[in-house]
């Protein structure tokens, strides 16, 4: 971990609720559960859930602990690290788009959070196809489409749901679904999945 300069580090002590969001998040992203987490660190289940909600305040040692679960020095849970280490930029020209389907009317990705944290929502930037129906797809999580321009046909099966700009739906990704761009205008989207 590189040494941070006094300037960018906060001389205020972590709250406990930023270190539960940190322990959270550190957990998460190793995949283990809250009962392996505190298993491996010897603390009650109930224990840790209160500290990652920031209701309970761990020990020194007791975080001391969990660093070494979730092999992290003890300075990232208490908020000694440079943020600059942890903030992610794409810019616009770095973003590499892929096509769903080789023909015209199909769609487009772009990924907005690419080499997401495992666990972490996928976030995609779609120009819509007109022929998108062709593509049903399912997943785990849920999802989410938010249209930014244009309108966009969603198909559960027979039911379908036209969405205009700055209309939104979310579903289980369980259920089978296509998008399609209606109209003449060119049809953009935000595509959260989560969970997944």
């Amino acid at each position: 971990m590189p040494r941070i300069p006094a300037a960018a580090r906060s001389s205020l002590p972590p709250t406990p609720a930023q270190i539960g969001l940190r322990l959270r998040a550190l957990r998460r992203e190793r995949r283990m559960t809250l009962a392996q987490c505190a298993q491996e660190a010897g603390l009650d289940k109930g224990f840790l859930s209160r500290v990652e909600r920031g209701e309970k305040s761990a020990s020194v040692g007791s975080l001391h602990v969990l660093a070494g679960v979730l092999n992290v020095p003890l300075s990232v849970l208490l908020g000694e690290f440079d943020p600059r280490h942890e903030v992610v930029i794409v810019r616009a020209d770095e973003r590499p788009e892929h096509a769903l389907d080789s023909g015209d009317g199909g769609h487009r990705y772009a990924a907005i959070s690419p080499g997401s944290r495992p666990g972490g929502p996928a976030v995609m930037l779609v120009q819509v196809g007109s022929h998108g129906e062709r593509a049903v797809a399912h997943h785990a999580g849920e999802e989410t489409i938010f249209v930014l321009e244009g309108q966009v046909q969603v198909r559960f099966g027979e039911h379908t749901v036209l969405l205009a700009r700055d209309d939104s739906v979310r579903f289980p990704g369980y259920l089978d679904h296509s998008l399609k761009a209606v109209g003449e205008a060119p049809a953009r989207a935000l595509v959260v999945i989560d969970g997944g």
